[in-house]
């Protein structure tokens, strides 16, 4: 809190001395060496956060200028990154030619001076105009806005994202440089990341980032800060957003500059408030699923031409409520509960967080450097993430105020690299990883643990090969990783067991991106990708509480009988063989892509349902871990055009088909297909008028038709008071309920920039759900037992100084 007041004293102060009123603009147009318009070139003024995307006509309006001499630097993809020095007397308009990339193999991209996105990746990015119009939604809510990213949900409060299907371990997020590690193993631990710390979101939907170790079968999110301000100057912005749908409020403020007489030096701090109470759907509140958030960052950092440094903290912390109606005191309880139009135990709205829920603590310390001589650049880079998570569950006496489920997870990473340019067309990359892990129940529970503690020592090494021709770029990768468990536990006869055991593997990578005749470009990647069983999938042993569910793990009957060798249990790594092709299009009014990819994981790990069993504090829908073979073959398809100056028709659809190759059946929990259409009309601030926005997005989400059979638990109860076991001899995938029908959402945004002395003001008005629709999402959790969210308004102002 200290921090925002900082900030509003010295946009005040700003204020105070300004003498001209900042109106003056900087446009123009961004071409290639043939005179053709570059739709989506990123337009920065240096060392601010100031900056924007070409439209589909290569044209930038950079507004709210006050006079004197700025640096443009503009970066596209497969050209040179350009720059341009303007001294601004008056508005302006310019001309900018990009010449084709014949030197390094680089996107735009860049984390710590290390590549993050390959030419030859099929990637999609959000970029800080989208995301200040998504200012306030979670991480996993940003994402969604991305063609081929969908969500798994527990509730209103928690997303996770998802990838041509796939999701937790199998998706590798890069926050700020660092692979994050927390508890990820769980449908329901969203990622522990505060999406205001970024200005660039970028999901890589191939398996093409193999320089960061094991586990992304489905794809790479990278989550980019701004890079640190180095002029004497200082800036920052000011978020205030409120929801009426669970009555929220967020406060976000970040403060930023240089240090006087020390060039190349920059600082930066931010912080977030999150407070939210019940949701509410069209008929009813959703109990016990408001949300608390409290996070801040810090960095600063040297960077000169030939070398640079830099440290960053960040602290997220938030506590989250779990529907109540999703427990049960007994076997028809939950029966009942299924059927409910109205959810058990629902109350009146409340800011009150009681059991069940969770509490989140994620601390990360990062410390990088480079250094570049002659044709070489060497990178190294330490993180430190330490995650507390505590789940708390409804229990008796004083047990109530106890956590269930606590542990406490610390991890070191080491990246080292190497990184040469061989010739004008030839560069490589060479590199290693070492991550050491250890994780400890928190005492205290009373509970049997969930999972066990355990270390990881994991280390692997790499090396890419890029080549650069004029109209085609080749990119090559291969690596080796080994991962070591020591592992110590009870089970359910509270033994102890212990064991160790590792995998080892190799990923290989491949691709290429050809300029075919204009506006085409084309993509493809193929990859071969692996990653080792967790130790939740191993070794899961009871009542998972924010998950409403009993879950057991592959090794239960070895924990059972403490037999623990991992060589006779049949556990496998999975691997996984991806193919993305990417097909691009630009031109004046013309803007598109079309991705194609199918990923077919062996030993593909999953939660399978298998009946209904209780637990000492009542029933729960039981799953276990089982391996099968896998296949997602998918489409996701986006074009825009513009209608007229201003105007924008932009419709898109992402189409997914999964199935169980094992046994010729459907898997539980996948996205159905989803359709989608937004009209946009935008008219950039300029001498005269202010900016303004206004765009509605219809989207479709289609009943999943690719659904496994329904067990009802009636039918299960049934079967078992006739002393029936129903999946005895039938082996098929079950779900206890039938997927919900498809349904559609109206969403609507509008926004308004001002200008103001030196600062300038946003307004944005939006609304989700428009017609307050009641549906239930398939990827839903608690779509067992609840509608998802109704309509929701959101009103923002932001200010920029």
């Amino acid at each position: 809190m200290r921090v925002l007041l900082l900030i509003g004293f010295l946009w005040f102060s700003s204020l105070l001395q300004a003498q001209d009123t900042c109106t003056y603009s900087i446009q123009g147009i961004v071409t290639d060496e043939s005179g053709s318009p570059l739709a989506g070139a990123s337009v920065l003024i240096a060392n601010t956060r100031q900056g924007e995307a070409t439209d589909l006509a290569g044209r930038f309006n950079l507004t709210q200028l006050c006079k004197g001499s700025y640096t443009l630097t503009v970066q596209y993809l497969s050209y040179k990154t350009a720059e341009q020095k303007v001294v601004l007397e008056a508005s302006t308009t310019i001309t900018i030619t990009l010449q084709p990339e014949e030197i390094v193999l680089q996107e735009v991209l860049v984390a710590g001076h290390t590549e993050v996105v390959s030419r030859t990746s099929n990637s999609i990015s959000l970029h800080a105009r989208e995301l200040n119009e998504l200012k306030g939604k979670s991480l996993g809510e940003t994402l969604q806005n991305i063609n081929g990213v969908n969500s798994i949900q527990s509730g209103p409060a928690i997303f996770k994202p998802v990838i041509h299907g796939v999701h937790s371990q199998r998706i590798l997020i890069l926050n700020n440089g660092i692979r994050q590690e927390g508890q990820q193993w769980g449908a329901e631990h969203a990622p522990e990341i505060d999406p205001f710390v970024a200005n660039n979101l970028t999901v890589i939907k191939d398996a093409g980032a193999i320089k960061y170790g094991t586990d992304a079968l489905g794809g790479v999110i990278v989550v980019t800060p701004a890079e640190l301000p180095m002029d004497e100057k200082i800036g920052g912005e000011l978020h205030l957003i409120g929801n009426s749908n669970g009555r929220a409020g967020t406060v976000s403020g970040l403060l930023e500059g240089g240090i006087k007489n020390l060039k190349g030096w920059g600082w930066r701090v931010q912080g977030t408030l999150r407070k939210a109470g019940d949701t509410q759907t069209p008929d009813y509140v959703l109990s016990n699923t408001g949300f608390r958030e409290r996070n801040y960052s810090v960095s600063a950092g040297y960077h000169t031409g030939n070398k640079g440094f830099e440290v960053f903290y960040s602290h997220f912390n938030t506590t989250i409520g779990i529907l109540r109606g999703s427990v049960s005191s007994s076997s028809e309880d939950l029966a009942l509960a299924m059927k409910r139009d109205v959810p058990q135990y629902t109350t009146d709205f409340t800011y009150r967080i009681s059991e069940p829920r969770q509490e989140v603590t994620h601390n990360l310390v990062k410390l990088n450097g480079h250094i570049r001589k002659d044709k070489n650049v060497f990178n190294v880079q330490y993180g430190l993430q330490i995650n507390n998570r505590k789940e708390f569950d409804v229990r008796r006496g004083t047990l109530t105020e106890k956590a269930a489920l606590a542990y406490n997870l610390f991890t070191h990473t080491l990246d080292a690299e190497w990184e040469s340019t061989l010739s004008d067309t030839h560069n490589r990359c060479i590199g290693i990883n070492g991550m050491v892990q250890d994780n400890n129940k928190i005492d205290g529970t009373q509970t049997l643990p969930f999972i066990p503690n355990f270390r990881n020592y994991s280390g692997g090494i790499f090396w890419i090969e890029k080549i650069n021709r004029t109209k085609i770029s080749y990119d090559f990768g291969l690596r080796y990783d080994y991962r070591y468990y020591q592992v110590a536990g009870f089970n359910f006869q509270n033994r102890l067991y212990k064991t160790q055991f590792g995998f080892g593997n190799v990923t290989a990578t491949a691709g290429v991106n050809m300029k075919l005749s204009a506006p085409f470009t084309f993509t493809s990647n193929v990859g071969s990708a692996w990653r080792p069983p967790n130790v939740a999938e191993l070794y899961s042993l009871g009542t998972h509480q924010s998950a409403a569910a009993i879950e057991y793990g592959l090794l239960l009957n070895e924990i059972t009988s403490q037999v623990m060798e991992m060589k006779g249990s049949g556990i496998k790594a999975e691997h996984a063989l991806k193919w993305v092709n990417t097909l691009k299009f630009a031109e004046k009014r013309w803007q598109g892509e079309v991705t194609g990819y199918v990923n077919y994981i062996f030993n593909y790990i999953y939660l399978k349902p298998r009946g209904i069993t209780e637990a000492g504090r009542g029933p729960f829908a039981y799953f276990r871990y089982t391996q099968t073979d896998a296949s997602f073959l998918g489409l996701d398809a986006s074009i825009q055009y513009e209608i007229a100056s201003g105007f924008s028709i932009r419709p898109g659809a992402s189409l997914l088909r999964a199935k169980d190759e094992a046994q010729n059946d459907y898997l539980i929990f996948i996205p159905s297909n989803r359709y989608d259409v937004s009209f946009r009309y935008e008219k950039k601030p300029g001498r005269g008028h202010h900016g303004f926005f206004t765009q509605l997005r219809v989207k479709h989400i289609a009943k999943q038709t690719r659904a496994p059979r329904v067990v009802s638990p009636e039918e299960i109860l049934q079967a078992r008071q006739q002393g029936v076991d129903l999946f005895e001899q039938d082996a098929r995938n079950f779900d206890f309920m039938a997927a919900p029908e498809g349904y559609w959402l109206v969403g609507f945004s509008t926004g308004l920039s001002v200008p103001v002395k030196r600062s300038k003001l946003d307004f944005r008005l939006s609304a989700d759900n428009l017609a307050n629709a009641r549906y239930r999402e398939y990827t839903n959790r608690m779509r067992y037992f609840a509608n998802d969210a109704g309509r929701n308004i959101s009103v923002g102002v932001n200010l920029s100084f």
